[in-house]
C-alpha cells in the first residue's frame, strides 16, 4: 500500500503531460505511423533526425564508428560530432522501433520529449520547496514553452531535450547534500549524456550549474566543504571527458578541422537573434508561428511576471539567484550586438562565435536555459503568496486562469503542422534485401539535395529518410556540416549541378561525369522523384540523358518513381523491351506510366486527348541543341533477334499534314505522311540483318518536315513547338521469320 502511494502522485503528474501532449501535438498522436512533423521554415526538417535514429544503431551494430560515415553526401567520408546526431537516443529507438516501427518511434520520441521535460521540472520545483500546483504551472509553462512547442512542430529530436536541465540540475543537488562520490558518478554520466545529446545541451547546462556551484561554494560552511565540493565536481568532469573520449564526442570533435567549415556571417546571427524588444513589449501568443525559429520568444505570461516579480517582497532571497543565473543565457540570445540609436554595441554571444570558428550561428537556441531560470524565479516569488490565500476556492480560481493564460500565451492548442509521411516504395525495400560482400553502392536520387545546415542545395533532402529502409549509401540528405571544398564540388560538377537543378545541362561533360561516376563511387540505382521535379519539363530532359546513357538501364516506374539501375551492378541491365501485348508483339503505350524509360529528346509530357493518352513529339527542352527547333523524337527498344519486325505508329499531325522520316541505328526505314486531327496507324519494316546487326537495340529516330505552335497559329495560348502526337508504337514479329 505504501509503495502505491509513493508513485501515485508521480503516476497522476505524467498522466497529466502525456494528456495534455497528446491535445497538443493531434493530429500527429493519432496518427503516429503515417504522419510527421511539418516543415520548418517551409522545408521539412525530420528527416535527418530520423536517419540519425536509424545510423546510429546499424553503426553499432555493424562495429562502425557512429560519428564518422560516408552513407550521406557521397562520396566523401563526413565527421558527425557538428552534426545533430542525438546519439543518446540508440537504446529508446533500439527499444521500441522493432516493436512500433520506425516512424512511430521517431514521433513518439517527440512525446516522451514533452512528457519528461514537464515531469522533471515539477520535480525540480518540488525539491525547491514549491507547492505542488505552483509546480505544475512550472512544469507546463517549460514543456509548453514556445521554444519547446517550435522545435516539436519542426521535429527536431536534438533540441528538444530540455528535460536534462533538470536532470542535471537534480544530480547537481544530490551530489551536493548528500557529498558522496557515487552522485558525483551520476553527474559525470548525466553530463556525458548531455553532451551525447548534442553539444548546445552542454552549453545550457553549463549556464545553469557554473552558478550553483558558485553559489555552492558561497554558501559552505567551512573550507573542508569548499575542497569537497570541487573534488565531487571534479571527479564529475573527469567522469565526463573519460566517457567523451572512449565512447564519443570528444575525440571526433577534437578530430575536426573547423578551419574548413564556412563560417556563418552576422546577418546571419542577427537573424537568429530575439530582439530586445521582445523582453519589454512582447505580444499576447505572438510568438509562436511554429517551425519558425527566428520567432521564438519568452511569452507575455512569464514576462510580466517577472517584471511583476521584481516589486514583490518575500522572505526567499535565493529567487534572485534564479534571476541572475537567467542573466547569461538571455543575453545570448540577443545575439551578437545591440542596436541602440543607430550604434551596434558587441555582446558576448561573438566570444562564442569565435571560439568555436563561426559554427555556432543560432543564437534563439539560449532560450531553454533563460526560460527555466525565469520559471524558478517566478514559482519561488509567488509561490509563498498563493499558498496565503483563502479561501482555497479562489485560490483554485487564480492557478486555474494561470493555466488557461499559459494555453492561450504559449499556443499550446494551436494545430501541430504535421504532413504525411513519405510515402513507402517496394524498389527501396527491394535495395535493402540486396547485400553484397564486394559491392557497395550508392542510390542517386533525382532531383538531387546535398543540403548542410550552411548551404541548400538542389531539392528534396527529405530522400535520405528513405536510407532507413534500403541502407546504402545515397548523395541526397542533410547534415549540418560538411567542408567547404565538398560543398564546391556539387555545386561545380556539370552533373551535380545539372541534378540539383542550379545548373543548366550541358550534355558532354554530364554524359562523361555520369559515367565516371558510375564506376568510380560506385552508383547502384538512381531513382527519378517526378512528383519532386519543378517541371514536367525538366522529366523530360532526365528522361532523354539516363535513357541514352549506357551505364544506365530503365528498370520500371512505380507510382511517380522511375528506377534505373546501372551497369556496374551485379544484376546487371535486363533488356529494354515493351511489354509483349500478344506473342511477339511488343507495345510501347505513349503518354501511359512506364514509356518513361524508352523515350529520347524530342518528347513533351503525358497527355490525354480525348481520352487518348499520348505525347507530342516537338522541339521539348530535352532538345540537346537549343539552335533550331528540333523536329526529331527518339525511342529506344530491345528487341529479340532473328526475323524482321513491322514497326507501326498509331499518331496524329498538328494542324496539317507531317511528314515522318523513319530512321533506326542511322539505316533509313521510310517515311509516313501523317494526317492532322484524327489518329491513325502507319507500318514499316524494320529489316531482320538490321536487328541483328545492333544485337536488338534499337534507336528509332521520327523526324518530322515541320513544326509549329498552337499560339503561332492562333488556336490557344500554348507556345509548344510541336510535330505529332503519338498513342503508341508496337513492334510484331514478321510473319514467316
Amino acid at each position: 500500500m505504501r509503495s502505491w502511494q509513493a508513485i501515485r502522485r508521480p503516476l497522476l503528474i505524467s498522466l497529466l503531460f502525456v494528456l495534455l501532449s497528446a491535445i497538443t501535438l493531434s493530429p500527429l498522436s493519432f496518427h503516429l505511423g503515417s504522419l510527421a512533423p511539418s516543415e520548418y521554415e517551409g522545408e521539412l526538417d525530420y528527416y535527418h533526425f530520423h536517419w540519425n535514429l536509424w545510423w546510429v544503431r546499424h553503426a553499432i551494430q555493424t562495429g562502425q564508428n557512429p560519428f564518422y560515415t560516408d552513407m550521406v553526401l557521397a562520396p566523401f567520408e563526413h565527421n558527425l560530432s557538428y552534426h545533430s546526431l542525438t546519439a543518446i537516443w540508440l537504446p529508446v529507438y533500439a527499444a521500441l522501433e522493432p516493436l512500433i516501427g520506425h516512424l512511430r518511434t521517431a514521433n513518439a520520441i517527440i512525446w516522451l520529449c514533452i512528457v519528461l521535460t514537464g515531469v522533471l521540472m515539477v520535480a525540480f520545483l518540488r525539491r525547491q520547496g514549491i507547492s505542488l500546483p505552483v509546480a505544475l504551472l512550472g512544469g507546463i509553462a517549460l514543456a509548453f514553452s514556445p521554444y519547446m512547442l517550435d522545435h516539436a512542430a519542426s521535429g527536431h529530436l536534438n533540441l528538444i531535450t530540455v528535460f536534462w536541465l533538470p536532470v542535471a540540475l537534480l544530480l547537481w543537488e544530490q551530489m551536493i547534500n548528500t557529498r558522496r562520490v557515487g552522485w558525483a558518478i551520476g553527474l559525470g554520466i548525466g553530463l556525458w549524456a548531455l553532451w551525447l545529446t548534442d553539444t548546445l545541451i552542454v552549453f545550457w547546462a553549463g549556464l545553469l550549474l557554473a552558478p550553483c556551484a558558485l553559489l555552492a561554494l558561497v554558501q559552505a560552511p567551512d573550507r573542508r566543504a569548499r575542497i569537497q565540493i570541487v573534488l565531487l565536481g571534479g571527479i564529475a568532469l573527469v567522469i565526463t571527458f573519460l566517457l567523451a573520449w572512449f565512447l564519443g564526442p570528444l575525440k571526433p570533435t577534437l578530430d575536426f578541422d573547423t578551419s574548413q567549415l564556412e563560417p556563418a556571417r552576422m546577418l546571419t546571427l542577427r537573424h537568429f537573434s530575439m530582439p530586445v524588444r521582445s523582453l519589454v513589449l512582447p505580444g499576447l501568443g505572438s510568438a509562436h508561428q511554429r517551425g519558425i525559429e527566428r520567432d521564438e520568444r519568452l511569452g507575455l505570461l512569464l514576462i510580466v511576471l517577472t517584471w511583476a516579480g521584481l516589486l514583490v517582497r518575500t522572505k526567499d532571497r535565493q529567487r534572485w539567484f534564479w534571476l541572475i543565473a537567467a542573466l547569461p543565457p538571455l543575453i545570448l540570445t540577443l545575439g551578437p550586438d545591440v542596436e541602440i540609436f543607430g550604434t551596434r554595441f558587441p555582446l558576448p554571444f561573438r566570444l562564442i562565435h569565435e571560439a568555436f570558428g563561426g559554427q555556432m550561428r543560432t543564437p534563439i537556441r539560449y532560450l531553454p536555459p533563460a526560460t527555466f531560470a525565469l520559471i524558478v524565479f517566478v514559482a519561488r516569488t509567488y509561490d509563498p503568496w498563493v499558498r496565503r490565500i483563502r479561501p482555497v476556492m479562489a485560490r483554485g480560481a487564480l492557478l486555474a486562469a494561470v493555466f488557461f493564460a499559459l494555453i492561450v500565451d504559449n499556443g499550446i492548442l494551436k494545430p501541430y503542422p504535421a504532413t504525411n509521411a513519405l510515402p513507402e516504395y517496394d524498389l527501396y525495400t527491394m535495395m535493402g534485401e540486396e547485400h553484397y560482400d564486394d559491392y557497395d553502392y550508392v542510390v542517386l536520387e533525382v532531383p538531387s539535395g546535398p543540403y548542410t545546415g550552411w548551404r541548400l542545395l538542389g531539392s528534396h533532402p527529405e530522400a535520405m529518410a528513405y536510407g532507413v529502409v534500403h541502407e546504402k549509401r545515397m548523395v541526397s540528405g542533410l547534415l549540418s556540416r560538411i567542408e567547404l571544398d565538398q560543398h564546391l564540388f556539387y555545386e561545380k560538377s556539370p552533373l551535380m549541378g545539372w541534378l540539383t537543378g542550379e545548373r543548366p545541362l550541358d550534355a558532354g561533360p554530364v554524359m562523361s561525369e555520369l559515367g565516371r561516376v558510375v564506376d568510380e563511387w560506385p552508383v547502384g540505382y538512381v531513382v527519378v522523384h517526378q512528383d519532386w521535379l519543378p517541371t514536367t519539363d525538366r522529366a523530360q530532359e532526365i528522361f532523354a540523358v539516363f535513357n541514352a546513357h549506357p551505364s544506365l538501364c530503365y528498370i520500371g516506374v512505380e507510382r511517380d518513381a522511375v528506377l534505373y539501375r546501372t551497369s556496374s551492378h551485379p544484376k546487371g541491365c535486363p533488356p529494354r523491351t515493351p511489354p509483349e501485348v500478344e506473342p511477339e508483339v511488343y507495345r510501347l503505350d505513349l503518354g501511359e506510366p512506364g514509356d518513361e524509360g524508352f523515350i529520347g529528346h524530342g518528347w513533351y509530357w503525358q497527355e490525354t486527348f480525348g481520352g487518348i493518352s499520348a505525347r507530342w513529339a516537338g522541339d521539348s527542352p530535352s532538345t540537346w541543341s537549343p539552335d533550331e527547333p528540333l523536329r526529331e523524337a527518339l525511342l529506344y527498344a530491345d528487341l529479340p533477334t532473328g526475323s524482321a519486325y513491322t514497326l507501326t505508329v498509331r499518331a496524329a499531325a498538328f494542324a496539317e499534314p507531317r511528314t515522318v522520316k523513319v530512321v533506326a541505328n542511322a539505316v533509313r526505314l521510310g517515311e509516313w505522311t501523317i494526317a492532322p486531327d484524327d489518329f491513325r496507324e502507319y507500318s514499316l519494316t524494320i529489316p531482320a540483318d538490321l536487328v541483328e546487326q545492333v544485337s536488338g537495340k534499337l534507336i528509332i529516330s521520327l523526324s518530322a518536315d515541320g513544326i509549329a505552335s498552337a499560339a503561332e497559329l492562333g488556336i490557344s495560348a500554348d507556345a509548344r513547338l510541336i510535330t505529332v502526337a503519338y498513342d503508341w508504337v508496337t513492334f510484331q514479329r514478321a510473319d514467316g521469320s
